[in-house]
């Protein structure tokens, strides 16, 4: 049962177990992950956010910043397509593996036969890095200043989703995020965000940013514009506002 007052906020739910469809008399139901409802509905995209534990860290001048590309996290099984850009496996071809079985296969086979995990390069300003387990990586405070210093964050999916607490982390201090495709939502579409389909085409994207810095800079106060519009603290209070103002009682 529902009541035309209250609202309901949806969060954690990666796999969309929870039923939000059975709470129809609720004034307006906010949910994070999930592609939004076709038609008519009360249910509405919520943002994952950020995490306290991810550190923190003032967003530097991007004149400023000295990393051109970073990355560092777990390598499940979704980010296996990502590593194969930077470390060729003959037996595997560079465009995105389909299912989720011969992702599952290919990383335990990476992971028994395959050590290499970081793939710094000082010549491009570059910091990738994949873990054994998640959290296992950088300590928070670090992660957070080294992602103020960088240009280009990449945000590959997590265990479950394309979304992850990443894009907050990286939009919020002003980093150009190349991303797998995410969910036609509000704060997803038309976003200054790189959606790529498959990893093979991230070299040359970078090749192209790296070529313009213009245009790079551009994609950077994009991002900052984004942010401080669509997907802050204060933006988010504002659209459920909205939300709410006409929503029916």
């Amino acid at each position: 049962p529902g009541d035309a007052t209250k609202v309901l906020i949806v969060l954690a739910d990666e796999r969309e177990v929870f039923p939000a469809e059975d709470f129809p008399n609720y004034r307006a139901i906010f949910r994070a992950y999930g592609d939004p409802p076709c038609g008519p509905s009360r249910i509405f995209p919520f943002p994952i956010g950020y995490l306290n534990a991810a550190g923190s860290a003032e967003s530097k001048p991007f004149d400023q910043r000295t990393i051109g590309l970073f990355f560092s996290g777990y390598l499940n099984r979704n980010r296996i397509d990502l590593y194969k850009q930077f470390r060729p496996i003959a037996w595997l071809p560079r465009k995105n593996l389909r299912s989720r079985y011969t992702k599952e296969l290919a990383r335990r086979v990476i992971e028994r036969y395959c050590p290499e995990r970081s793939f710094d390069n000082a010549a491009l300003a570059t910091r990738i890095g994949f873990t054994e387990w998640f959290g296992k990586g950088l300590e928070p405070n670090e992660y957070a200043r080294i992602l103020a210093s960088t240009k280009i964050a990449l945000c590959p999916p997590g265990f479950v989703t394309s979304e992850t607490i990443r894009h907050w982390e990286a939009m919020r201090l002003g980093c150009v995020i190349i991303s797998a495709p995410l969910p036609d939502n509000h704060f997803y579409k038309n976003s200054p965000i790189i959606e790529l389909d498959d990893w093979s085409k991230l070299k040359p994207m970078l090749k192209e940013l790296l070529a313009d810095p213009q245009e790079l800079r551009k994609r950077h106060e994009a991002t900052v514009n984004w942010w401080n519009h669509v997907c802050s603290e204060t933006a988010v209070a504002d659209y459920m506002a909205s939300v709410l103002e006409s929503s029916p009682r």
